[in-house]
């Protein structure tokens, strides 16, 4: 890495991080199970039309289609905020190449922050990282797509996670299997501490919608806690799903892709190197890559334009949790660019930097 592109990056970092221990955050005062069962309840009637009404639309939408000829039941998984949900249309461009599976379902937790009415008004202040109390009724009605999905058999599925996904693959896989679909589980791998970043970063993004252009979303921030349970549990996962798979090589297929969507890992073909090896390998982020560079850049001011207005402003005013986990992943961030060598490869990366500055990136 360019020193001068390496420079600008950790200066970034030390001005977010000073931002972000000036904040005074108040005591948090987190909702009582009794106050959580309240909200549900007085949410459950608005919910349940906006489910209803999602699942007509979705059973009107697989009615008027033409059925795929090979039916794929795919699961994309990997760490939160690793750009799964962006790549998406990319994986399903992949695989048309590869297979005659048009079209797709796309199933994924994070398209339908909108069916749950006002949730985001009550997730404001202290109660911002308590998104995940509420997440069941959301959970739910993924899992009742999913099924849906199956059972009708017209399309093919591509159903987006973390680590729910993957704990649940070989469940899914069997199910999918029993109504005619080949399964295939699509491991992203990213460097933990990218991803984390991005994780703070998607929370911001989610802000600027609810707060500049009206959308009633509610927002989601993954606690430090369950970041780093996610990472402790990753390898058994791979290694669960990884058995699975070779105990039922006929029907089932496992791939890992990285963030450049490049596919560095296909059950389906030869490879000399077993998949966690594969994985630790392309998670290790010795060298990031240009894009990743850029992307930090973009992500670290979105960030801090983010924190400041919401905090000067005392609109969904940063809470001390959100505070500590955005100090933690650009403290990690900043670590992860120190430890890039020093030199004039990356020649391209500086003028692109320099080009996303100058568009306020």
């Amino acid at each position: 890495m360019r020193k001068e592109t390496k420079r600008q990056i950790l200066q970034k970092s030390d001005e977010l991080l000073n931002y972000l221990d000036s904040i005074k955050c108040g005591d948090t005062v987190r909702f009582s199970e009794g106050e959580v069962r309240e909200i549900l309840k007085k949410e459950e009637k608005g919910a349940k039309e906006n489910y209803d009404n999602a699942i007509r639309k979705f059973l009107e939408r697989n009615n008027e289609t033409k059925g795929a000829n090979v039916k794929r039941f795919i699961v994309y998984w990997g760490y939160p905020g690793a750009g799964k949900s962006v790549m998406t249309q990319k994986l399903i461009e992949r695989f048309a190449k590869d297979e005659d599976c048009l079209p797709f379902n796309i199933i994924d937790k994070d398209e339908h922050r909108s069916l749950f009415p006002n949730l985001f008004e009550y997730l404001k202040g202290e109660h911002i990282d308590e998104c995940e109390r509420f997440a069941g009724v959301t959970i739910d009605y993924v899992r009742k797509i999913l099924d849906l999905s199956l059972e009708k058999g017209n399309r093919s599925v591509l159903s987006v996670g973390s680590m729910g996904a993957g704990v649940e693959f070989k469940d899914n896989a069997q199910k999918a299997i029993e109504y005619g679909y080949k399964p295939c589980a699509v491991y992203m791998a990213v460097n933990p501490d990218i991803a984390y970043l991005s994780n703070i970063y998607r929370s911001a993004v989610l802000y600027d919608k609810i707060i500049f252009k009206n959308q009633q979303l509610y927002p989601r921030l993954v606690s430090n806690e369950y970041f780093t349970r996610v990472v402790e549990q990753l390898p058994r996962m791979i290694k669960n799903i990884d058995r699975f798979q070779k105990e039922n090589a006929e029907n089932v297929d496992l791939l890992v892709v990285n963030r450049a969507n490049e596919l560095v890992y296909d059950s389906r073909g030869l490879h000399d190197i077993d998949v966690l090896s594969v994985i630790e390998r392309e998670e290790e982020g010795n060298n990031l890559r240009i894009d990743d560079i850029i992307t930090i850049n973009k992500q670290l001011h979105k960030i801090s334009e983010s924190m400041k207005y919401r905090y000067e402003n005392g609109i969904y005013v940063p809470a001390r949790s959100e505070v500590d986990v955005a100090k933690v992943a650009v403290s990690n961030i900043k670590e992860l660019v120190s430890r890039q060598r020093d030199d004039n490869a990356n020649e391209k990366a500086r003028i692109w930097l320099d080009m996303a500055s100058g568009f306020g990136m």
